[in-house]
């Protein structure tokens, strides 16, 4: 039985303007990107940190940076979502449940 459906959604669905998010930072200060940020990175997006922990580690570089000013600079990568991607994801990806499900009850007894 299908439980979840897990979805990447950065440049996958939405757009991601990369270019933004390092202006972003280096308005607060950060002068280079370091090995540690995109440990950092992989950790959060892989869910083995939360939220205040992946600010944290950006404070570490940035230590007179307030936390929500980091979350709005992480923020500045999300772009847009594009039509068409939301209309797949409302009509396909529903579709694609449905023939799971029917399938699955089909074989289930």
């Amino acid at each position: 039985m299908i439980e979840a459906i897990i979805f990447d959604f950065g440049d996958v669905f939405l757009n991601l303007n990369k270019e933004a998010v390092e202006t972003e930072f280096r308005k607060l200060g950060l002068t280079e990107w370091h090995d540690d940020l995109d440990q950092l990175n992989k950790k959060y997006e892989i869910g083995k940190i939360d939220e205040l922990e992946f600010m944290q580690g950006f404070q570490k570089h940035l230590p007179n940076v307030d936390l929500i000013d980091i979350r709005t600079a992480w923020n500045s990568i999300i772009g847009d979502f594009p039509l068409y991607r939301l209309e797949f994801f409302t009509n396909d990806c529903i579709k694609v449940s449905f023939i799971s499900f029917k399938q699955y009850r089909l074989h289930s007894y």
